[in-house]
């Protein structure tokens, strides 16, 4: 791909930019920003293009949409007689089937659907890829590539996507979640502030680094810190009889079933 365009180039869309400027050779890059002052940002870096929807996308061999999902379709209306034949559409909204998505899409238009997760602004994110019916497998290579900078990529089929959201797209907010009861835990126990807040961050990223290195055995990892009467078997008895692991997995459930409401939501709204 030569010429990639970013409908939106907020948080997410932003920091997409930035891993296809630093690890995707020779590919230029075109904005859309209806945001006055991020516009300008995006004009001073020199890197990138800025310009209308019509020019961004009109000789773009893909085409990121990644505005809000009740804006999305309105945008990719707009968009579709100028996207050209053979480009990729990529759409990051939550909620909006593929089925949707190619009912606006011009002929000749691959559509892919992806959900990426938050820490893709640090370059460890995960994202998710859905193709539709007429997205080649080189096609969907080529989006994965655009992502793989900032994101480990993986290929679902769209039945699965609410499965990931529930796992991957709001896993981070659920890591959030304990950090926050885990800080005011130990500040309880009588660290100040600063120190409990360092001390929970440096725990869970080293956690994660650790459980990179085995990403399979998460129990494992776990047992072999839980010595038999020790601290540590202390604090998951505890979660356990509270009923931590059922918890998590009706979260993650209430996460998926409203995944789902949100794509009837989007269908209803568009006809």
């Amino acid at each position: 791909m030569k010429r990639v365009a970013m409908i939106g180039g907020g948080a997410m869309g932003g920091a997409i930019v930035e891993g296809i400027l630093t690890g995707v050779p020779e590919v230029d890059v075109v904005i859309v920003e209806a945001n006055d002052e991020r516009a300008d940002e995006w004009r001073q870096r020199g890197d990138v293009e800025v310009a209308s929807l019509a020019d961004a996308v009109r000789d773009a061999d893909a085409v990121f949409l990644a505005v809000k999902p009740h804006q999305i379709t309105d945008v990719f209306r707009q968009a579709a007689e100028s996207i050209k034949h053979g480009c990729a559409v990529v759409s990051i909204a939550a909620g909006v089937p593929l089925e949707l998505l190619e009912s606006i899409a011009p002929t000749g238009a691959a559509v892919v659907r992806a959900m990426p997760n938050t820490p893709v602004r640090v370059g460890r994110g995960v994202v998710g890829l859905c193709a539709g019916a007429k997205c080649s497998p080189e096609q969907l290579d080529q989006v994965a590539a655009l992502l793989a900078p900032v994101s480990t990529v993986v290929t679902i089929p769209e039945s699965l996507i609410d499965a990931l959201t529930a796992t991957s797209g709001s896993g981070p907010a659920y890591v959030f979640y304990l950090a926050e009861s885990m800080t005011k835990g130990a500040v309880e126990l009588g660290l100040d502030p600063d120190t409990a807040a360092l001390l929970v961050s440096e725990t869970i990223s080293g956690a994660a680094e650790l459980l990179a290195a085995s990403p399979g055995d998460p129990a494992g990892l776990r047992a072999a810190v839980t010595s038999k009467g020790g601290t540590t078997a202390a604090a998951t008895s505890v979660f356990d009889q509270r009923g931590l692991p059922s918890i998590v997995e009706a979260g993650m459930r209430a996460a998926s079933d409203r995944g789902q409401e949100m794509s009837r939501e989007q269908a209803d709204a568009a006809k």
